[in-house]
């Protein structure tokens, strides 16, 4: 069978090295983690004419990768003098379309750093618009976090005690709703969210750092193949039997 499509949204970035003009860019180390992982990645254009859901059905999955901070307006806040703005002023809006139709839709949802950030403000939640240095290193460091038992994140990464890649300087606040927390820090600080019911992780650090080296983040892009695959098969299946 051929690998399942995973659907990537790019960030669009004002300058791209090599090109003259702007560019939508995804981090070749998650392409390269989903490739690794046996799926075949896509980047998905911010600007496109068709909705979030036309979109999302043509992919098998989807993967929001991490980036620029989310908006503080959208959460009800004034920029502070960390704020990291996306260069598209659309970023946002349409990250969060995209993630509204994988849930819709029962599309497969893998969301690190910045996708965590933004579901959480999407559902109405805030965020912490900077860490001060603390007890954990959360920018540029690896570090533990306690993983939920019982949790989709367990079954995928085990429960306990994890080490992972950050590189975040802001995090979840006020929890959105219909949201549950599956992993912290030592600090109290969120690691991981899920939609109970839904094919959905969404994880504070950057699994694709270390994914060669740590199985426990290598776990995380099979999860995400490996549940688009399973998706796919079944409306295959499906699709035949009706054809009866």
């Amino acid at each position: 069978m051929s690998r399942p499509l995973i659907g990537v949204p790019g960030m669009w970035s004002n300058s791209v090295h090599g090109l003259r003009f702007d560019g939508v860019a995804v981090a070749a180390k998650v392409l390269r983690c989903i490739v690794a992982a046996g799926g075949e990645p896509v980047i998905m254009f911010p600007g496109s004419g068709d909705s979030a859901a036309e979109q999302v059905a043509r992919f098998d999955g989807v993967l929001l990768p991490g980036g620029a901070d989310v908006a503080p307006e959208l959460y009800g806040a004034e920029p502070d003098e960390h704020y990291w703005p996306t260069d598209y002023s659309g970023q946002d809006a349409y990250e969060s379309a995209i993630m509204a139709a994988c849930l819709e839709a029962g599309v497969p949802l893998l969301a690190i750093c910045r996708g965590l950030q933004l579901l959480n403000v999407s559902r109405g939640g805030t965020l912490l618009q900077h860490l001060e240095p603390g007890t954990v290193q959360h920018k540029d460091a690896i570090h533990p976090v306690a993983v939920s038992e019982g949790s989709l994140l367990a079954t995928v990464v085990g429960s306990g005690q994890v080490d992972v890649s950050s590189y975040h300087h802001q995090a979840v606040g006020a929890l959105g709703d219909g949201l549950e927390v599956t992993a912290t820090a030592a600090d109290g600080v969120v690691e991981a969210l899920e939609v109970p019911g839904a094919s959905m992780l969404a994880v504070q650090w950057h699994p694709e750092d270390t994914a060669e080296t740590n199985p426990a983040d290598h776990a995380l892009f099979v999860w995400i193949v490996d549940a688009a695959r399973q998706r796919r098969d079944a409306a295959a299946a499906a699709e035949l039997a009706g054809a009866r």
